[in-house]
């Protein structure tokens, strides 16, 4: 009788590649993943492969820890004849070290539960291993360096293949994406199908599904510094040259973001003294220069619209719709010269058409959507979208959104702005930009941001595949705590609001909800000046103890104090 080869399945997302290998003649499969079965459960099909192997024999295991394997397993069952690990990775946030720490546990955890002859597979993106078996060859101290951790405990490397995912039947990657993958049912993926959608039927339509890079190196003009958020990278999170090069350097994760760094007038990073750093980047605060540059590609058509999407980054004031993250679409199309407003009617009737259709499946309440020239506005009226996109190149118009119904949302939101651009004497481009969060949270109802990011399951299942519905909080009378701070500016220094306010997001992980001046004097004597403000902490989607608030309170007063310079009162 032939003997039954045991496989152990670390970090399944939705259970999609241990159902492939289900039912494989000689061979059983034991599959686990970090997370609870409950979270797991609300992945697309995750259910139904959890189902599948459940009925194919295989064992699954749940809320298992790849680097304390022996802890899960009886001493009899211990012994696997293969290890598999697709795509390890400590989270979006976690930089290369992290990782090959993860890995390093990994290796020795396997170790002990692994027959003497046994195997272990591990699937990386391309680049990641810092082998030369990887193309293009990152250095290698960008690197996880896989050869090496493993070697900690005792395994070499035999042999390297291709991870050919279309050939494994049902298998889908779970990796994070963000909101935009096409089968997310994100409310803000929805709103940017449906747009999409009904400009398709205006005119020919083209993705541009290249890498756009989150991270820029050096200096951005003719943009407020103090809205950017600048990068600080220790030498072996650095992207290679080869990444920065080819565009591909939004692989890169960051875990040193500087909320507070001061620039001079040129828009230079001021280092303090024995602070070493090579490099200095900036995470994109717009899609724009990427929508600049397709015009100049051999494959831009005039007469298509070309639609870039993905995250961007801007320090802004802590409010409700005030988003230092979000998702921006970019719509580019090149007409002939004196045909442009013909071509911009058109646009916001497709996006008008597209946002009413929306509007109309989740409430009854009225909507107006209206274009408005640039000039009718002063910047006071701006909001921090429209604000910062002004300060990006000439607007010539303000998409404006206005929803009829009792503090919901802002009178008046501006969700994209639309700018044109002379090519040559006989093709002039047209640029809309469209805040997609913003929309999906005025549609929705969704009266908070952070909603949008929470990884709480009660949030997506609210929205099913490609539907939209009126937002129900799932938190009611969430607790609030209030917090005074005051101190005294540093003398002939202007105080930088917008800093203040991204060191609360920074150390409050975004539980401050509101920031306001309450008091503010000068000594007649010294000219010295007081502020005073209040501070709000509140989570959307988790119970905020007093003690966790007390804790950012103290922290928020120490890196004012470092980062602002000012005298604690």
């Amino acid at each position: 009788m032939e003997a039954v080869r045991r496989v152990l399945l670390l970090g399944e997302g939705n259970f999609s590649f241990a159902a492939s290998l289900c039912g494989a003649a000689g061979t059983h499969v034991v599959a686990t993943c970090y997370e609870s079965e409950e979270e797991v459960c609300g992945r697309g099909r995750a259910a139904e492969s959890i189902r599948r192997l459940r009925e194919g024999g295989a064992e699954v295991v749940f809320s298992v820890d790849c680097t304390k394997l022996k802890d899960y397993f009886l001493p009899e069952e211990r012994e696997f004849d293969c290890i598999y690990f697709n795509f390890p990775h400590c989270g979006r946030k976690a930089g290369v070290v992290k990782n090959r720490e993860l890995l390093a546990r990994f290796f020795h955890s396997s170790a002990e539960v692994l027959t003497e002859e046994g195997e272990v597979h591990v699937a990386l993106c391309n680049g990641q291993g810092g082998t030369p078996a990887d193309q293009p060859r990152r250095e290698w101290h960008n690197s996880w360096q896989i050869v090496a951790v493993a070697a900690g405990a005792g395994f070499i490397l035999s042999n390297v293949r291709p991870f050919k995912a279309e050939t494994i039947h049902g298998y889908k990657c779970t990796g994070y994406r963000g909101f935009l993958e096409l089968n997310s049912n994100h409310p803000v993926q929805t709103v940017k199908e449906k747009l999409t959608a009904e400009l398709n039927k205006a005119f020919p339509l083209q993705n541009i599904d290249c890498c756009l890079s989150l991270l820029h190196q050096g200096h951005l003009n003719g943009v407020c510094h103090s809205n950017i958020f600048w990068i600080i990278l220790s030498p072996e999170e650095s992207p290679s040259t080869e990444e920065m090069s080819n565009g591909v350097a939004n692989a890169v994760l960051f875990s040193h973001v500087d909320f507070c760094k001061d620039t001079d007038k040129n828009g230079w990073m001021n280092v303090q003294e024995g602070c070493h750093i090579s490099k200095q980047y900036y995470l994109r605060p717009s899609l724009l220069p990427y929508a600049q540059a397709i015009i100049q590609r051999a494959a831009f058509l005039p007469g298509t619209i070309h639609v870039l999407s993905g995250p961007v980054f801007r320090k802004c004031l802590i409010s409700p719709y005030s988003m230092p993250v979000f998702h921006e679409v970019v719509f580019v199309c090149a007409v002939n010269r004196g045909t442009e407003n013909s071509c911009i009617q058109m646009l916001v009737n497709s996006i008008k058409t597209s946002i009413h259709a929306l509007h109309q499946t989740v409430s009854g309440s009225k909507l107006n959507i209206n274009l408005q020239e640039a000039t009718s506005f002063e910047t006071t009226e701006l909001n921090d979208f429209s604000a910062f996109e002004s300060q990006l190149s000439e607007i010539q118009y303000f998409i404006c959104m206005e929803i009829d119904t009792s503090g919901s949302c802002e009178k008046g939101s501006c969700v994209g702005i639309i700018r044109t651009e002379l090519i040559g004497s006989e093709l002039v481009v047209v640029f809309a930009s469209l805040n997609l969060d913003l929309l999906a949270m005025l549609i929705c109802g969704i009266s908070d941001w952070r909603m949008l990011w929470t990884s709480d399951t009660r949030f997506l299942h609210q929205f099913p595949r490609g539907r939209l519905r009126l937002f129900k909080s799932f938190s009611l009378y969430p607790p609030s705590y209030v917090h005074d701070v005051s101190f005294w500016v540093p003398d002939g220094e202007q105080f930088d609001e917008v800093a203040f306010h991204t060191i609360a997001r920074q150390v409050s992980g975004e539980m401050v909800v509101s920031i306001q001046l309450i008091d503010s004097f000068q000594q007649s004597e010294t000219g010295r000046k007081s502020l005073c403000y209040r501070l709000t902490f509140q989570s959307c989607d988790k119970a905020l103890s007093r003690q966790e608030v007390a804790e950012m309170q103290l922290l928020f007063r120490k890196e004012i104090k470092q980062h602002l310079r000012v005298a604690l009162r």
